[in-house]
């Protein structure tokens, strides 16, 4: 049983055909959003992509060694964790609360909030990791397109039922946390010196970009 599983991944689940399936399954999710009547379920649907997209990449890793799994439950715990701090406090990203959109939560976290994380760090750093500068060149271009990550995702997440901020305004600070996180755990992949070259994880950020600007444009 184990074996013929084996054998229709790798005959089926193929690196093209995956960067084929991102482009058309986050294309549909914009035709979901655009639409009043089907925007709900859509919306419903935000925690199961984000966990069906990380665990679709993740098959396409390689290798899976103690350094990469260190590396991915110290961004997955240090995800929700510095998340949960900044929702009951406010002083790390601003006062904001998480919606139901994201599923269950912990101290008002998303569990999937730390998933988030992990996909998004992993995808960057692939990204950055082969850029030909010393010192923390590609941590800060990494952190950097995080952030312009978050720029596209924030109207959305307000709208979508993410999470809310107090006075219905992002705070500066929020970016600013985030290019900090960011870089921090980027430099956790760098100093655990994990190094991968995952056929689809480009396509899947390009896909949620492309969501995200699409959804901006049409102003949802």
């Amino acid at each position: 049983m184990t074996e013929t599983f084996k054998k229709l991944t790798r005959k089926h689940l193929t690196p093209k055909r995956i960067n084929r399936f991102w482009l058309i399954y986050y294309s549909v999710g914009v035709i979901g959003f655009a639409f009043p009547f089907t925007r709900e379920l859509f919306q419903n649907l935000t925690g199961v992509s984000i966990l069906m997209s990380t665990v679709i990449m993740l098959w396409f890793h390689r290798p899976w060694n103690s350094r990469f799994i260190g590396a991915s439950v110290f961004v997955l715990i240090g995800g929700i964790f510095i998340e949960a701090l900044g929702v009951n406090t406010g002083v790390i990203f601003g006062e904001y609360q998480y919606g139901a959109t994201l599923g269950p939560k912990i101290s008002g976290t998303p569990l999937l909030i730390g998933i988030n994380w992990v996909m998004l760090v992993y995808i960057v750093w692939q990204l950055v990791q082969k850029i030909n500068l010393h010192g923390g060149g590609p941590l800060l271009i990494g952190s950097a397109i995080l952030v312009g990550y978050d720029l596209f995702l924030e109207p959305v997440a307000i709208e979508s039922d993410m999470w809310n901020w107090a006075g219905k305004n992002v705070p500066h600070q929020n970016y600013l946390a985030w290019f900090i996180i960011s870089f921090v755990f980027l430099s956790v992949f760098k100093l655990t010196k994990v190094r991968y070259d995952n056929p689809v994880a480009p396509g899947l950020l390009a896909a949620q970009i492309g969501f995200f600007f699409l959804l901006n444009l049409l102003n949802l």
